[in-house]
């Protein structure tokens, strides 16, 4: 009974594993390009003010900001259930008859915290924006699981719009 109980575990741990992605790693140039855009506008402070209310739009915290070099870096947290710790408590308490549960940990939450780097520069009257997001995962102990660069163009793209809307609405309402 108990080498049965073995390969299933072993089964499901090579199942958990080979659903792992293997995404292709994006050139530096690809990634720059898709968080970079660029503003007909050389209203430096415009762009910047933009950016802050995006990112405050979207829930943002700003830790730090310094308007003269168009810096900001923000901070955003939430939480999640965790599946795969779940899969894993409920194969753990079953192997342990029970008693995982009741001394385990049986917290299923994690933090997901994405931090956010950006400039705004102008040079020619036109205002660039750079923003580089990066998405970590912590567990209910507080230690870092998983870190990630943000590589999806439709994150970025949308943070964009809402600073071009609002780079309008600033320049039509002056």
């Amino acid at each position: 009974m108990f080498k049965l109980k073995l390969v299933i575990a072993a089964c499901v741990a090579l199942f958990l594993v080979g659903c792992a992605s293997n995404k292709a790693q994006m050139s530096t140039m690809e990634v720059r390009s898709l968080q970079t855009k660029e503003y007909q506008t050389s209203e430096h402070d415009r762009v910047y003010k933009g950016l802050i209310n995006a990112l405050l739009d979207r829930g943002f915290t700003l830790k730090s900001s310094d308007a003269d070099s168009g810096v900001v870096i923000a901070h955003y947290s939430s939480t999640e259930t965790n599946k795969t710790e779940i899969v894993t408590k409920a194969f753990a308490t079953y192997f342990t008859m029970g008693l995982n549960w009741i001394f385990g940990d049986n917290n299923f939450e994690d933090i997901l915290i994405v931090d956010v780097s950006a400039n705004v520069t102008e040079l020619s009257g036109v205002s660039t924006v750079r923003i580089n997001a990066v998405g970590k995962r912590m567990n209910s102990d507080g230690e870092i699981v998983d870190t990630k660069m943000v590589t999806d163009p439709e994150y970025y793209n949308s943070i964009f719009q809402q600073i071009e809307k609002s780079v309008f609405i600033e320049e039509n309402l002056n």
